[in-house]
């Protein structure tokens, strides 16, 4: 049996408790919380239970290293050192942890190189610098370019990657990106100045009658002078719910203290007001993914030189991050033979216990995918411990969706154990979030309607 969990203190919880639990049973197996567990249904009576305990835990303590519980980035790492040679790495290869060092060290590198022999790379980044100081003033090329390194080099932009089959040494090309920047510009442009223009078009009319914009409901038409004052590097904001509520509805204009305002203003405002509108429910999300390509096509353009001084600083280090590992082992796994990968390493294992499950991430999932269907079709059991609501490592890439349905999916013979009993909180604690979350979503369900 392996068994896995996210923590060094997780893992030796788990340990303690089962040398405590087999003492128990060795011992006085009357005291073992287990003992309706196991009797009948694997033993005739304590006796035999007794005996069976004792010779586990001897076995336990006379080889300790075989007791197979651990972290799954050990795991995983135990697993990688059998293909040192196949990732281009000595078997003695140490194990990051800050991986931010060696990004810096990378970046570094790159601009060490920037010479007239570089000559594509030093305009790409002399370009970028000029353009930067037009619009703002003033420019660290060492910062921003680190800020970008430690985006492309995160391990949740590297599992993108992969599911998309990029590769980062071809997947950008300083050409291609420059004709992205000239298509994102244009959309950039024709949304900020149609939503400056219309805004300019409503104030007209509301200054025309002497309507102020904060005497809507609200406030809502506030919105509009910050839209007047956009200029031509300024970033438009999505406006808030209330206007995106109101604008279509000229009845919601304005409350029944300014009721008169609405006949002054209707309907010379409708017009401007519902392009506005328009132009945020279908055209926003273009002109954002446009604005956020724009800031990071200069940072890719260096994506392919930064992977090659990575790549290369770990080699002469022979070092490999942990967050690396997960894909790294990915890519070996893939299209092989899962028995064949863990039996390299010198080990069988027959049964799986998966602790923690909901903050496991897609990469993960995928390396173990394959020993538990290899396990499951060979008849034997496993074991996923889990709950949704407690995943709260999205920013490492956890996948909550993984326990709730991706699984289940997979496998046919999956059978669900919900517990009934909270053995963390008190009721008072648990009646308390019940209600509270319960009716913060209906809240929330109000305010969106």
């Amino acid at each position: 049996i392996l068994a896995v969990t996210f923590t060094n203190k997780a893992t030796d919880e788990m340990k303690n408790r089962i040398l405590k639990e087999l003492y128990i049973m060795s011992t006085d197996p009357s005291r073992s919380g287990y003992r309706s567990w196991f009797i009948p249904t694997l033993f005739p009576d304590e006796a035999a239970m007794q005996d069976k305990a004792g010779k586990v835990l001897q076995d336990i303590l006379h080889d300790y290293s075989a007791f197979a519980v651990s972290t799954i980035d050990r795991f995983f790492q135990q697993t990688l050192k059998a293909f040192s040679r196949e990732i281009g790495h000595f078997a003695s290869y140490q194990v990051e942890l800050d991986k931010d060092s060696l990004v810096a060290e990378s970046v570094d590198r790159i601009l060490d190189s920037l010479t007239e022999e570089n000559s594509g790379l030093l305009a790409w980044l002399t370009d970028n610098v000029l353009e930067q100081i037009e619009q703002g003033g003033r420019y660290n090329m060492d910062a921003n370019l680190l800020e970008m390194a430690k985006r492309l080099m995160s391990p949740q932009r590297q599992e993108e990657m992969s599911r998309a089959g990029i590769v980062d040494q071809f997947g950008y090309s300083q050409s291609d990106l420059s004709k992205i920047r000239n298509a994102c510009r244009p959309i950039i442009r024709r949304f900020r100045d149609s939503v400056h223009d219309n805004a300019v078009a409503a104030l007209t009319v509301l200054r025309a009658q002497r309507v102020e914009p904060s005497a809507s409901a609200y406030k809502f038409m506030n919105a509009l002078l910050t839209f007047e004052e956009l200029g031509e590097r300024d970033r438009v904001e999505y406006p808030s719910a209330s206007f995106m509520g109101r604008a279509l509805d000229y009845k919601k204009w304005f409350s029944a203290a300014n009721k008169s305002f609405l006949d002054k203003v209707y309907p010379a405002l409708e017009a401007p007001l519902a392009e506005l509108h328009r132009l945020f429910a279908e055209e926003y999300k273009v002109y954002s993914t446009a604005c956020i390509l724009d800031e990071q096509l200069y940072g890719l353009g260096v994506a392919s030189e930064l992977h090659a001084a990575f790549t290369e600083l770990m080699k002469e280090k022979n070092v490999l991050c942990i967050d690396d590992s997960n894909t790294i082992l990915k890519g070996i796994i893939d299209n092989t033979e899962a028995p064949f990968i863990y039996e390299k390493i010198g080990v069988r294992f027959d049964h799986f216990l998966l602790d923690e499950f909901q903050d496991t991430s897609s990469v993960q999932w995928d390396n173990f995918r394959a020993l538990l269907k290899n396990s499951e079709a060979q008849g034997m059991e496993n074991l996923i411990v889990g709950d949704v609501k407690q995943s709260i490592y999205r920013w490492r890439g956890s996948d909550w969706k993984l326990l709730d349905s991706v699984v289940p999916g997979l496998f046919p013979g999956f059978k669900p154990e919900v517990l009934d009993t909270n053995y963390r909180s008190l009721g008072n604690i648990v009646r308390f979030n019940n209600a509270y979350f319960k009716a913060a979503a209906e809240v929330i369900d109000r305010m969106n309607g």
